[in-house]
């Protein structure tokens, strides 16, 4: 896929913007603080329908305004497919796809597919397993739009029963309606489980090999996902995670809150069979998320038999020259949108077009 144009309205400090790309590398540069990373973050809010960096649309809105608005014209093989996106200071989103209004968020997943890369992607390393988790869930939601409405209907059931128990704990009122909101949960949660075992194991072979070459062959990424069940069956697992809440509902009263699902669950990643985490350099720590990164890209066009675009947001700056040339080789075929300081510096080999465009206070300019 290739995104023909892109045009914003008072999004972010992106008062109006009009962008047409060049289907192989786009590279924008300018100073920090002009809004080139705006630019890559509308885009995404395309692909995913959140940002990147926050969780408030309202954030996203320029400041003193009611509404942003993005439109992407991206060009797929069966043809042009149009995304409108409103996004309201009040909390609604308005999602509209080839002018017809969308019932549902998830009707947005895969007319857009992208891969972030960004330097707060070596989050994804030293942080929490919430950031891991959300590299699965957007990956999987694009890749496979129905994952979105399961995760999306797992949430709400969640919300519901850690309601339930703090209305108990309050009120001592309601318990009996908790094997109603366990047995929802038991069934959505399976099959989260279930996709995330299945794209762990994908995962895993590609990230051990791109990784191999990265390091040329001195290490071993490996990838494991951490739940309550090894089984990779729906069944199985629904009836795993059905006893484990049964188990912790004690606990979780206690709590106020659920302390057993796959919300909890974790993506670890192992050098040598030492937590990379916990036991990696800050130098293994950037080469393992950029090979999460290159199998993302990887995983993402064999299974949806089209290349996402690419977003890299000041990233080269961070990688020495070795990795950034084989970020480069990883690209072959990619619309590539690079956001850098100085274009000229790019380290190109000249194969493919590159269209050279700068910002400055928040305007898209031509030239380097």
């Amino acid at each position: 896929m290739v995104v023909k144009e892109l045009t914003v309205s008072q999004f972010r400090n992106l008062e109006r913007a009009r962008v047409e790309f060049s289907p192989g590398i786009n590279i924008l540069s300018g100073a920090n603080a002009q809004g080139k990373t705006n630019l890559l973050e509308a885009l995404y809010v395309c692909c995913t329908g959140r940002s990147h960096r926050t969780h408030r649309d309202a954030e996203l809105i320029r400041y003193g305004e009611k509404e942003a608005v993005i439109s992407v014209q991206v060009e797929h093989q069966d043809g042009i497919h149009l995304i409108d996106l409103g996004l309201s200071s009040q909390g609604r989103k308005r999602v509209r796809i080839n002018h017809s209004p969308a019932r549902r968020l998830g009707e947005l997943m895969g007319h857009l597919n992208g891969v972030l890369f960004s330097p707060e992607d070596l989050y994804l390393v030293k942080e929490g397993p919430a950031w891991r988790r959300r590299f699965v869930d957007i990956t999987l939601s694009q890749i496979k739009p129905p994952y979105f409405y399961v995760l999306q209907q797992y949430q709400q059931a969640l919300a519901q029963r850690n309601a339930l128990l703090k209305t108990i704990l309050r009120e001592g009122k309601g318990a009996e309606t908790l094997p109603v909101w366990e047995a929802q949960l038991a069934a959505l949660g399976a099959r989260l489980m279930a996709e995330r075992q299945a794209f762990t194991g994908i995962l895993s072979q590609r990230v051990t090999a791109i990784h191999g070459e990265l390091t040329q062959g001195r290490e071993s990424l490996t990838l494991r996902y951490a739940t309550l069940s090894e089984s990779r069956e729906p069944a199985e697992l629904e009836q795993a995670l059905l006893q484990a809440l049964e188990r912790g509902r004690e606990r979780d009263l206690r709590a106020g809150t659920t302390l057993t699902g796959p919300h909890r669950d974790d993506l670890i990643l192992s050098l040598g069979g030492r937590d990379v985490r916990s036991y990696g350099s800050q130098g293994q720590q950037r080469t393992s998320v950029l090979s999460l990164k290159l199998a993302e890209l990887a995983i993402m066009t064999d299974m949806t038999r089209e290349a996402p675009i690419l977003l890299l947001d000041d990233v080269f700056s961070e990688l020495d020259t070795s990795r950034r040339r084989m970020l480069e080789r990883s690209i072959g075929g990619v619309q590539t949108l690079i956001t850098c300081v100085d274009g000229e510096r790019m380290l190109m080999d000249g194969s493919r077009s590159v269209r050279f465009m700068r910002m400055e206070a928040g305007r898209v300019l031509p030239g380097a």
